[in-house]
């Protein structure tokens, strides 16, 4: 059962990586934030699928993170989801486009 919930995570977390991002949602999404798509299953089947903004890459992690872990609380439930940015051609990269910050 286990070994199932693995491999169906990493399924959707491959499928989800590899889809194609529309061209129009590029150009609404070069504003700064990054984007958190977060898929809940039940029984490895998606129950409920959310989007959600953050303004830094660290914030979306944590509340992925936080999300994967709510999830998991229910019986043969869990959660999977993708952080990402779509950043326009010569957009600058910023200090809430890194995970931490080394001083």
């Amino acid at each position: 059962m286990k070994v199932q919930r693995i491999v169906g995570l990493t399924l959707l977390t491959l499928i989800s990586a590899c889809s194609v991002i529309d061209e129009s949602k590029v150009a609404n999404q070069s504003n700064g934030h990054w984007t958190l798509e977060f898929t809940w299953l039940k029984n490895d089947k998606p129950t409920q699928i959310k989007t959600y903004e953050y303004a830094s890459r660290s914030e979306c992690f944590n509340a992925m993170y936080t999300m994967q872990q709510e999830a998991k609380k229910g019986r043969n439930q869990s959660g999977a989801g993708l952080c990402y940015k779509a950043f326009a051609d010569g957009q600058e990269r910023t200090a809430n486009d890194v995970l931490a910050r080394y001083k």
